[in-house]
């Protein structure tokens, strides 16, 4: 409950501040064509997003997705993680208190193969945003592609930090600790591999697993 308080519900906050805030400053840009006609640019919203989130930080990136996607004008679709339901039902509250609409949030417990594969397939969702592991990210674009959806996709990756022989060592080894273990290492940001210059390989080594162990 202490990283929610410190972490998630925070940034869940900021993400419908900024998205709110932020889509008051759009613009549309027209452009003459050599005085025969205006190109213009015109924004509207795209229908119904599905948004599909991960369990590390279930309530910040949930928001992330819905936030924008409402913003922008859409009704929403979105699936939590089935390990982490909780924060999401608890936003849906909030979402009802707040008087949000009838139906333009729609939050959906179940696990990927069920809920998520309909979000995916579904005829009247056009874009997607998926967050998770590279497995699923390939299945979710195998079945979205051939329909024509937009997607975005944010899977599985491996960061690395890159220290080299003149870093501020302290600083260096300070921050590679503090980037592999946030959230027990449950970012998806997090740096999961070492570049080490080899000249203060065994420095860094020894002071890196000693900062570690303490």
């Amino acid at each position: 409950m202490k990283l929610a308080k410190t972490v998630d519900i925070p940034r869940a906050s900021q993400n419908f501040y900024f998205y709110a805030t932020g889509i008051l400053h759009n613009h549309t840009a027209a452009h003459p064509m050599e005085g025969t006609a205006i190109n213009y640019t015109l924004r509207h919203p795209i229908g119904v997003a599905g948004c599909i989130s991960p369990w590390n930080l279930p309530l910040y990136l949930f928001t992330w997705k819905i936030a924008p996607a409402l913003a922008s004008g859409n009704c929403v679709v979105a699936k939590p993680s089935e390990i982490t339901p909780m924060t999401a039902y608890m936003l849906s509250q909030l979402c009802i208190e707040a008087g949000l609409p009838a139906g333009v949030l729609n939050i959906i417990h179940g696990t990927g193969p069920k809920v998520g594969s309909a979000i995916t397939s579904h005829q009247k969702i056009p874009v997607l945003s998926f967050t998770g592991g590279t497995k699923t990210g390939a299945e979710i674009s195998r079945v979205a592609a051939p329909m024509f959806k937009k997607l975005s996709l944010e899977l599985g990756g491996k960061n690395p930090n890159i220290i080299f022989a003149d870093c501020n060592f302290d600083d260096a080894v300070k921050t590679s600790v503090h980037s592999s273990f946030s959230n027990q290492g449950e970012i998806c940001l997090c740096g999961s591999r070492m570049f080490v210059e080899r000249s203060i390989y065994e420095k860094f080594k020894t002071a890196f697993i000693q900062k570690v162990k303490n």
